[in-house]
């Protein structure tokens, strides 16, 4: 028996189960209306599914599928397993059509500096054997794809102390360059990291410092580093830290870069000082006039959000621009309840549920599938979770009803 977790919502009840698919374990998922999910109370209801089912819950409007499909058993048999589960950062690299993955925790809850690809149409973990230097074992580092020079950019982490480290690895010859000692990088754990597409950049948000001697927490200074080949300011780093109204420090969050509107969007995260997990949404919008400054905004999501957490799993859906979170560990537990932001309408959409509760994991979305791919993640069981899962996104509803549930406004006629 599988056992799904999910937030109860007014007036839902299962409608049946089946399975309609031979290859992989199936967990269907209702993409719940948002309004639907606007009680300010927020509890959970376990369903026993078998490990082959299709499950619809019904709404007042009927059912809306999205679809998760257990990726692991559908693994070459030749494929082996990254040994890190928990805390590793990993990319899409659209040229090559995989993933990468860096660093992370055993199940011995050893930090590792492993390289690891997935081969998206072989489906082949490969571990990969690099020549020359590499960085240090860490985890809470943070990883973006720089599209200019075809590399992965390494920031921070941790393994006893907060890292300044910064490193790039050429995806096309596998090799690690260490810009770290030429760099101006702010130590930094539990932070995150996008690609500023507009002016080219890596721009890292929130964290924490533990520098053995105190812990600087609930950061929430900016920093951008030019990844611009033509600029003359290339590889080098650039405070947009604004003093006036911004969000509360945090550490543990989430975020995505938005490119239509030039702006990041954060979720949720740790108040380490009040021991408190955060469910607001904001936005930075970076200035049309590069080095200018930006501005914060608070954004009101109207009739719903997801329930506060911490350490969950971020990712931007460019087929429908959407900023997609999962799981995480909330005050109810581990989570495993999937939210979709529409960023055209600054609203949230429950696609809930997913797989089995849990934090840490690490996810990439597949422009080419139009699919959302997490993998690991840890629930403080015997070993680290090491399965891969993929979320289909099947809505039969039409996505302006969705929206409007969701309290979008109307778009003029």
């Amino acid at each position: 028996m599988k056992t799904v977790s999910s937030i109860a919502l007014p007036a839902l009840r299962v409608i049946g189960s089946k399975n309609f698919f031979s290859g992989g374990k199936t967990i269907v998922a209702l993409a719940v209306l948002a309004m639907l999910a606007g009680c300010t109370r927020q509890t959970h209801v376990q369903l026993a599914l078998p490990a082959e089912a299709q499950t619809a819950v019904e709404t007042r409007h009927g059912a809306s599928l999205s679809q998760w499909v257990d990726r692991t058993a559908t693994l070459s048999p030749a494929s082996p397993m990254p040994a890190a589960g928990e805390d590793c950062a990993m990319i899409y690299d659209p040229v090559l059509h995989r993933i990468v993955l860096f660093g992370g925790k055993n199940n011995a809850n050893q930090n590792l500096n492993e390289v690891w690809t997935l081969e998206l149409e072989k489906n082949l973990w490969q571990k990969i054997a690099i020549a020359g230097e590499s960085p240090p074992a860490s985890e809470d580092h943070a990883v973006i794809y720089d599209p200019a020079s075809h590399r992965m950019i390494l920031h921070g982490g941790e393994d006893g102390f907060t890292t300044n480290k910064l490193w790039a690895l050429d995806l096309t010859t596998m090799l690690w360059r260490n810009m770290t000692p030429q760099s101006e990088a702010p130590a930094r754990e539990d932070h995150t990291a996008i690609f500023d597409s507009f002016n080219k950049r890596l721009v890292i948000f929130g964290g924490q410092n533990n520098d053995g001697q105190s812990v600087a927490s609930n950061l929430y200074d900016l920093w951008a580093f030019n990844l611009d080949p033509a600029s003359p300011r290339f590889e080098q780093w650039q405070s947009l830290t604004s003093r006036d109204e911004h969000p509360p420090g945090r550490s543990d969050h989430v975020a995505a870069y938005d490119e239509k509107k030039n702006r990041m969007v954060i979720y949720g995260g740790w108040d380490k000082d009040q021991k408190l997990p955060f469910d607001d949404t904001w936005a930075f919008y970076f200035p049309a006039i590069p080095y200018a400054p930006g501005k914060w905004k608070a954004l009101k999501t109207r009739q719903s959000h997801p329930p506060a957490r911490r350490h969950a799993v971020g990712v931007y859906d460019s087929t429908r621009n959407w900023f997609i979170i999962f799981g995480g560990f909330g005050s109810t537990g581990y989570l495993n309840d999937v939210w979709a932001f529409d960023l055209d309408n600054d609203v949230w959409l429950n696609l809930t549920p997913g797989p089995q509760p849990r934090l840490d994991q690490q996810a990439i979305f597949d422009p080419r599938g139009q699919r959302l791919i997490i993998y690991g993640g840890d629930a403080k069981l015997a070993e680290k979770f090491h399965d891969l899962w993929e979320l289909q996104i099947q809505p039969s509803l039409p996505l302006e009803l969705m929206l409007k549930e969701a309290g979008a406004q109307p778009k003029p006629k």
